[in-house]
């Protein structure tokens, strides 16, 4: 069948042979001199880009480039083509790597919880801020943002203008109100062209009437002849003025989070390799559902949270992560890792909106600053209580003997300090910068009522083995205590080994190897959790490898070794006991070191004022020796791991709320009992039950997640009391005749200049 070759609505010419190509369905797309450039295949692209062969682009350069997912994305954003099958997945990143690689813009200081790995394991101090990235190239302001520029830039002229007009003598005043007019519809102008509005504003309505109230009470005066009417005509278009200035403060200061939250939605909506009726195609990751096989092989992005299922590969667990993680089958990856060596396959858990680096960014309906308890609560007492508390202030103004239009006018004063300036935005900032800078170090909130019980967290359980060891345990000590050698006790404790799951198992086997000693094969095996093995060995006779609690539980006697037991527990060791038929035969000693940058996590929970709290299966001179050697006072010894979540609860009923930081797999009893749940290495798992998921198995994120929730959680409350409060002051204030009346909106306009610096220390 011939080429159709009738130009079609978005068909252009090929830059480098001059063939007709369809936009949409182009097999190769780049962006070359800032220009859309549609090929007809790989190596028109390559002769294009080395040669630049073929006649110019001229109809490339005006046709318009296909639709994206969101309106949100960048305009460097490659455009979606049409899924295309192919016969084995693109390994390069040539073709399929999405444009713009730029590092994701800074968040203007949003909370100081940006830090980079300490140079050493025992490193006491707080890590190091990273130098600030480059900032994303930004898009062009559009049409209706130079139309806001226009009516904000006339607006506060001519509330400016309205007071300095008294200068200029009795014939210039009489155009107060009217100046102040044009002011208030500038107010309202720019309020339509902000529609859709950022959900974690106060709503325009409110922040507009308070204005316009102002605005009212100086046209009745003027109308009814009030003495006072030309300063309340000056005081309205000062508060139309101040409305428009702080209206632009806080938007300015939210540039930096909508440049991270456009950075990370362009990033993440890259091309994916899927299957598809057995075939492999490549589509948009945004078109992936959930459910769905994907791959990835050598230098590929992944675009979805996935479950890897076949392969092994090692990749930058999350998007533009500087470590490098192995990943097989039964690991989790998230959106925006890549692979760097190796080829996955791996069965979709999270798409769309719900991946977990964008779940708390692209939702507004799930974002903290919106539907987080602390900015709500703050947003719907501004909008529901504002009338309220201008009632209140008229009610003391009347009480004060003032007469009823100038308890109106502090009325409308009051309204406006606490809804028209804005600085419920600056409160929102500090929550939406929250998650945003946890994200930049593999850390992710499941929701923003999760976000707000972590900032909320005063203990952090830290589960012993999941979290501050390395869970590579050596044998440092073999010895008899009978006549058996001490190649049957290991031969013994390696046999009983094989049923057990616990870290020490690995260790029992490699040292039996390694000694040229076989395993002594066991029978009905038993393992019980935290304890240890019963079983019968080769012989018949009853064998117990395990705790000192299982031995005893088992009616054998420890008291022959109890001195060198209690010995090698106070030097931090971890001790298996050995009996058989019912006689204890032996010990086996053995040592498992502090992960990298334990003591580091561990100051940090303290610097936040999050008491730590060491929980352990181990011995209470094991636990002791470990917890002098991170810091940490309150430990909790011999817990079996059945008996955590209890043992956590029991934390929390003097009112505490309990963070417990431990592994998905291993620590899950106490994890479900903690009220903020912690889950290393679990940041794209299915089940999604954690409130904080980890895509690093590095406790020192762990830790880092907490001290950036408590952060956030003061700055707000630091932004609340100097956007608000002074606000709330001067009402009072201006209600009691304190002051004059053109304080109020000064003070407010300043409480928010306060609010503004202190977001960006």
């Amino acid at each position: 069948m011939e080429r159709e070759t009738k130009p079609i609505a978005s068909t252009v010419a090929c830059p480098s042979c001059g063939e007709p190509v369809d936009a949409l369905r182009a097999g190769h797309v780049a962006i070359l001199d800032g220009v859309f450039r549609y090929f007809c295949d790989e190596a028109c692209k390559r002769a294009f880009v080395l040669g630049r062969v073929g006649p110019p682009p001229s109809e490339v350069e005006t046709a318009e480039p296909p639709r994206v997912q969101s309106a949100a994305r960048v305009a460097a954003e490659v455009p979606s083509p049409e899924p295309k099958v192919v016969s084995a997945p693109v390994a390069g990143l040539d073709e399929r790597a999405p444009t713009g690689t730029a590092s994701p813009p800074p968040l203007d200081a949003g909370p100081p919880s940006s830090v980079t790995r300490p140079s050493s394991a025992d490193d006491r101090l707080a890590d190091p801020a990273p130098a600030p990235p480059q900032t994303a190239e930004a898009a062009p302001p559009s049409i209706a943002g130079y139309a806001q520029h226009l009516v904000a830039g006339v607006g506060i002229a001519a509330g400016c203008l309205t007071p300095a007009l008294g200068l200029l003598g009795p014939s210039a005043q009489s155009s107060r109100l009217a100046l102040a007019t044009v002011a208030l519809f500038a107010c309202c102008a720019r309020a339509l062209l902000t529609i859709p509005r950022d959900p974690s504003d106060v709503h325009p309505v409110v922040s507009t009437l308070s204005v316009a109230g102002v605005w009212g009470v100086a046209l009745y005066a003027r109308e009814g002849g009030e003495p006072a009417a030309l300063g309340f005509a000056s005081l309205a278009g000062l508060a139309a003025a101040i409305h428009l200035v702080s209206s632009a403060i806080v938007d300015r200061a939210r540039e930096g989070v909508r440049s991270a939250r456009a950075w990370i939605q362009q990033r993440l909506d890259v091309p994916t390799e899927v299957i598809r009726a057995g075939v492999s195609v490549t589509v948009r990751a945004s078109d992936i559902k959930r459910g769905e096989e994907v791959t990835a092989a050598t230098g590929d992005t992944l675009g979805v949270d996935a479950r890897v299922i076949a392969g092994e590969a090692r990749v930058t667990p999350w998007l533009d992560s500087d470590v490098e993680v192995p990943r097989r089958e039964g690991d989790a990856v998230v959106a925006g890792a890549r692979v760097v060596a190796g080829r996955l396959r791996a069965v979709t858990t999270w798409s769309g909106s719900d991946r977990a680096w964008l779940k708390l960014v692209d939702a507004p309906a799930l974002r903290p600053d919106v539907v987080g308890p602390l900015p709500r609560r703050v947003r719907l007492s501004v909008e529901r209580g504002a009338l309220v508390a201008g009632a209140v202030v008229a009610a003391i103004a009347m009480a004060n003997r003032a007469s009823g239009l100038d308890a109106v006018m502090m009325a409308a004063v009051a309204v406006f300090s606490i809804a028209g300036t804005h600085a419920v935005g600056i409160v929102a900032l500090h929550q939406a910068r929250g998650p945003i800078s946890a994200l930049a170090h593999g850390v992710v909130f499941r929701d923003a009522a999760a976000f707000d019980r972590a900032g909320r967290a005063d203990i952090a359980v830290l589960c012993s083995r999941s979290t501050l060891l390395m869970g590579a345990l050596e044998i440092v000590a073999l010895e008899t205590l009978s006549s058996l050698d001490v190649g049957r006790v290991l031969a013994l404790a390696a046999g009983s080994s094989t049923v057990s799951p616990h870290a020490s198992s690995a260790a029992l086997l490699e040292a039996a190897h390694a000694r040229g000693e076989p395993p002594e094969a066991v029978r009905h095996a038993n393992y019980h959790a935290g304890l240890g093995v019963t079983a019968l060995a080769a012989n018949g006779e009853r064998l117990v490898v395990g705790s000192r609690g299982l031995l005893l539980r088992e009616k054998v006697s420890i008291a022959l070794a109890e001195s060198r037991v209690s010995q090698l527990e106070g030097e931090g060791r971890s001790v298996t006991l050995v009996a058989l038929g019912g006689r204890l035969v032996g010990l086996v000693a053995l040592q498992d070191g502090l992960r990298p940058g334990a003591r580091a996590a561990v100051q940090r929970l303290l610097d936040a004022g999050i008491e730590p709290v060491l929980l352990s299966g181990e011995a209470r001179e094991t636990c002791e020796t470990i917890g002098r050697a991170v810091d940490v006072g309150h430990i909790r010894p011999e817990v079996l791991p059945q008996d955590r979540g209890t043992e956590v609860r029991a934390l929390a009923d003097g009112g505490h709320v309990v963070a417990v930081l431990g592994s998905a797999d291993a620590d899950g009893e106490a994890l479900g009992a903690a009220d903020v749940s912690v889950a290393l290495g679990a940041a794209g798992a299915s089940p999604g039950d954690w409130s904080i998921s980890l895509a690093s198995n590095d406790v020192r994120d762990a830790a880092r997640a907490l001290a950036i929730a408590v952060e956030t959680r003061q700055r707000t409350r630091v932004a609340i009391a100097l956007g608000l409060g002074p606000a709330a002051v001067v009402s009072v204030a201006i209600a009691l005749g304190l002051v004059p009346l053109a304080l109020g909106p000064l003070v407010s306009l300043a409480g928010l200049g306060a609010a503004v610096v202190h977001a960006r220390r």
